[in-house]
């Protein structure tokens, strides 16, 4: 049986808030304006300058749009550039646009 020492604990601890982001810096952060939704997130909404993934709920191509319309709407609320990244070229631009989500704004990378 081996034993763990309170540095080996620490170190782990240490290794585990890098990996969840503890104590990194926040640009701020983007609220959806629901209190059930910003409670549950970290510093009450999206972070900024930083990666989200959204998805649909299933394979279809109406939930991925779905989710992808919400995604522009909730990023043209915010200024500056949006990387958008897919992994399929099946996204309509032009849609993002009805979302509110200039197209001079967007960043698109397809990407495996």
């Amino acid at each position: 049986m081996s034993t763990v020492s309170k540095g080996d604990v620490a170190a782990l601890r240490a290794r585990i808030a890098a990996i969840e982001g503890v104590g990194r810096r926040v640009k701020g952060v983007l609220p959806f304006g629901l209190e059930a939704i910003d409670s549950r997130l970290p510093g009450g909404g999206l972070a900024l300058g930083a990666l989200h993934e959204v998805a649909g709920g299933g394979n279809g191509a109406v939930d991925g749009a779905a989710a992808a319309l919400f995604a522009a709407g909730i990023a043209a609320r915010t200024n500056g550039k949006v990387l958008w990244c897919i992994t399929r070229p099946d996204l309509f631009a032009p849609a993002l646009a009805q979302a509110g989500l200039k197209p001079d704004r967007v960043i698109y990378v397809e990407a495996h």
